[in-house]
């Protein structure tokens, strides 16, 4: 009889132990990790700046004016192979000749310095793109020299990569005007690192490779992707886009509460700008988010140079010039 009067009572109390344990206000809430880094992104790309308030992109004159005055002026890291660095070099550079590879890696063991400016380097500009997104997303004050090496001196090995490229100029007819529109929203890919700082996470899910494609191959297989003009309306417009682009504004879209939502999570995308160092930014940023993100390697003055009447390569520098800041 005794048991019988027990048994209801101990299923009170442990669907009471249940409920507690389930309202206890101390129970932390699960962390939305995509959403953490979201946050941080819609701050970064709405100023593009450093943590300063700086432009991110620094021009290789007020790079040698800086340096100039003052040799320590930013933490120089350069990222081409050591062969290229040998061959020559921004003098007290420092050498990642695995390239992106050696990023993150060197941002936990704190050789990369919290409390100085940072200059990434690289042959062309777009692997220093992608380093400076993760940096300044992390909290550094980092910049990206615009053009890379081929900005300085195209004796050096490597630094005459945009040269050939804007030869080419093979679309500079084949950009169009038509205006292509999308409403379809997808939901956000889902981040399951662990960590519960956005900082760390986006170091776990940084990808050093793989987020570039070739103006080929977005040209020849257009319906593959899903292509961002990465430019004002009226750029996109004239001197106009990729067949079949989308236009995003700089600044204002790819946000958590605008238009992120508008991003497939089943098909490749493609990002382009005018040269590549803002689109490699931003792809770095989107991989970190979960989608499946490349930058269209020298935007579009690797394949319609002459189509653009500004934002492009301004040719070889003058030989010599920058030679008080270099070792060769």
């Amino acid at each position: 009889m005794l048991k019988k009067l027990l048994v209801p009572f101990l299923i009170l109390a442990l669907f009471m132990v249940v409920r507690c344990d389930k309202d206890d206000p101390t129970e932390p809430d699960p962390v939305d990790e995509f959403k953490l880094v979201a946050d941080v992104g819609d701050v970064y790309f709405t100023s593009y700046t450093t943590t300063s308030g700086a432009g991110v992109n620094v021009a290789i004159s007020a790079v040698f004016d800086s340096l100039m005055a003052n040799s320590n002026a930013y933490y120089i890291i350069d990222y081409r192979s050591g062969t290229a660095f040998a061959d020559g070099h921004i003098k007290n550079a420092h050498n990642f000749e695995s390239g992106l590879d050696e990023l993150v890696a060197n941002m936990d063991n704190g050789t990369i310095p919290t409390d100085k400016k940072i200059l990434n380097v690289c042959y062309t500009g777009q692997n220093a793109s992608a380093a400076t997104a993760l940096l300044n997303l992390s909290g550094y004050e980092a910049y990206n020299l615009l053009f890379g090496m081929c900005a300085v001196d195209v004796s050096i090995s490597g630094a005459d990569k945009w040269q050939t490229q804007i030869a080419a100029d093979e679309r500079a007819g084949d950009l169009v005007a038509t205006v292509s529109t999308t409403t379809t929203t997808y939901d956000f890919p889902t981040l399951a690192t662990g960590e519960e700082e956005a900082a760390e996470i986006m170091k776990d899910t940084f990808a050093a490779s793989g987020w570039t494609i070739s103006a080929n191959d977005v040209w020849d297989n257009p319906a593959n992707y899903f292509i961002i003009n990465y430019w004002p309306e009226a750029d996109y417009l004239n001197p106009g886009h990729i067949p079949g682009a989308y236009q995003f504004t700089p600044k204002a879209s790819l946000k958590y509460e605008i238009s992120l939502n508008l991003l497939p999570t089943d098909k490749t995308i493609v990002i382009y700008c005018y040269t590549g160092q803002t689109s490699a930014q931003v792809a770095t940023y989107l991989r970190m988010l979960g989608y499946d993100a490349k930058s269209l390697l020298y935007g579009v003055n690797g394949f319609a140079y002459t189509a653009l009447a500004a934002h492009k390569y301004a040719g070889a520098p003058t030989p010599g010039i920058y030679d008080a800041i270099l070792v060769k």
